[in-house]
């Protein structure tokens, strides 16, 4: 119905944007990790969008910053026991590439790094998904080092020294890109903690 809306920023929080399109407010859910990224308000930006109305008539537009976001998103809700409050979820820890890899290779663990995403549900994505996920086309290249699997042992120790889970995973995937693949994890801590603290 809206495949993507483009508009100025009136007003963004944890999981909404506003965005005005030639005077039309649009409430456009997002993830918390597409917040962080946004430009300031009154900048212009560019959602692809799903339309969802659940049982209730109650209608939601989800926004996505790329199309393949949004594919991953729509290909979620396909599965049972997943509705749009976890498709987000996987959207927003897990890149395309690094979903369409998990599936292709089975890899409920990955899967698993989502919000409360179960190793039952995982193993349902696995299944219901495994022979699809194929037909994916993503439109961006994938990026060995952008879709990279954040290391978790290195995120567990960043939460420990009190970042949140979310602040943890973007500023491994910070070091990770700078350190390359083989870097030992004493570097990455050390990385990483530069991010948080700045």
């Amino acid at each position: 119905m809206i495949a993507y809306i483009k508009g100025a920023i009136v007003h963004k929080d944890t999981k909404q944007v506003i965005v005005d399109v030639n005077g039309i407010g649009y409430a456009v859910d997002v993830a918390p990790r597409v917040v962080t990224g946004l430009p300031p308000i009154g900048e212009t930006v560019t959602f692809y969008t799903h339309y969802y109305q659940n049982r209730e008539n109650k209608i939601t537009l989800y926004g996505f910053t790329s199309m393949d976001a949004r594919k991953v998103f729509e290909l979620a809700l396909t599965v049972s026991g997943v509705g749009p409050a976890l498709a987000q979820n996987i959207v927003s820890r897990l890149s395309p590439a690094q979903f369409q890899r998990a599936v292709q290779h089975a890899d409920t663990t990955t899967l698993m790094r989502v919000p409360r995403l179960s190793k039952e549900i995982a193993q349902v994505i696995v299944t219901k998904l495994k022979r699809n996920i194929n037909k994916i086309k993503l439109e961006d290249e994938p990026d060995t080092e952008k879709s990279a699997t954040p290391d978790i042992e290195v995120i567990q120790i960043l939460v420990n020294l009190g970042a949140s889970e979310l602040e943890a995973e973007q500023a491994v995937e910070k070091a990770q890109k700078v350190l390359g693949g083989s870097a030992k994890r004493d570097n990455l801590v050390k990385q990483a903690l530069r991010y948080i603290r700045s």
